[in-house]
């Protein structure tokens, strides 16, 4: 037997449901974009052991987001609890953003992108799912992503009852558990294989405490240093898991970075990327931010990484 309940996100003003479009997390399994019905999807497995399905909206009657919650039990007030506060991360309703909103103001050109209420990129829930889905962006094309984070979650994720072809991200203990030759053949990760197992099995043996640091409240050097200490990832990387992290003092520079700075900002000339990032340095803990806008045109699906 199905159970469902729906419920409501208060949301902070300004907020646009749409920005969760920005980044490239809803095409990331078990994220879904519905287009048709402007729908964000996820298959949530959730702490009682059981899978749900969630349907999040635009809430029609005034801010905030609808949550349509479907379960193979019931949904009581402790699951709503539960559930709100993952999808609160995820959306980064906790986050203040007054400062880059009034930065921005000073950039007609950003600010005619995020004014509405954009700038709280997609995440997921977990750090660790974070993680791995960064370790899985490196020196790898786009669709190469999405098929491998597919193959995880299919291979390793917990189904949802009511549609088994659906599955929730696998826990760092669902993934320690697996021997590595199966994971490797099931996930062909390539050398990510070894990197994401290494995770998964340092968090469940305790010697990693991934979402501790999630919640540290550390110097952005120190925190950095902590991310790169992680096997499998670079300055990239710690960049990128910095911003899902909500630290934007650094720019992730890379060769779409340069791509697009050089011409736009130096009719092409061949400047060092310090010169490069000195572009956006006006923009204090919101660098990040500035230039992701700065790049960016409105979009109708998911971001492409």
């Amino acid at each position: 037997m199905a159970h469902q309940r729906t419920f409501t996100l208060a949301t902070p003003a300004p907020y646009l449901f749409l920005s969760v479009l920005d980044h490239g997390w809803p095409a990331l399994a078990p994220w879904r974009w519905d287009s048709a019905t402007q729908t964000l999807e996820r298959t949530e497995r959730l702490d009682n052991g059981s899978v749900a399905l969630l349907r999040l909206q635009a809430a029609e009657a005034g801010p905030g987001i609808a949550i349509a919650m479907e379960g193979p039990v019931e949904i009581d007030d402790k699951i709503v609890v539960e559930v709100s506060r993952k999808m609160s991360r995820a959306l980064r309703l906790d986050e203040d953003m007054s400062d880059f909103y009034a930065r921005a103001a000073q950039h007609p050109a950003i600010y005619a992108q995020v004014g509405d209420g954009r700038g709280r990129l997609l995440r997921s829930p977990t750090l660790f799912e974070d993680v791995v889905k960064t370790i899985c962006t490196t020196n790898i094309t786009w669709s190469q992503t999405k098929a491998m984070v597919a193959r995880l979650v299919d291979a390793f994720g917990a189904p949802w009852s009511a549609d088994p072809t659906r599955r929730a991200f696998p826990t760092a203990e669902q993934l320690a558990a697996v021997e590595p030759d199966k994971f490797d053949a099931a996930a062909r990760m390539g050398y990510r294989n070894a990197y994401v197992r290494e995770l998964a099995v340092r968090i469940a043996d305790g010697s990693l405490d991934l979402e501790g640091l999630a919640a540290a409240d550390l110097p952005p050097a120190e925190l950095r240093k902590a991310v790169k200490a992680i096997k499998g990832v670079g300055d990239y990387a710690a960049n990128t898991i910095m911003m899902l992290l909500g630290r934007y003092e650094h720019l992730a520079i890379d060769s779409e970075f340069r791509a697009f700075v050089r011409p736009r900002y130096f009719d092409g000339a061949e400047v060092d990327d310090k010169e490069l990032a000195a572009v956006y340095a006006d923009w204090g803990d919101w660098q990040y931010l500035a230039y992701w806008f700065d790049n960016m045109d409105t979009p109708d699906e998911p971001a492409a990484e």
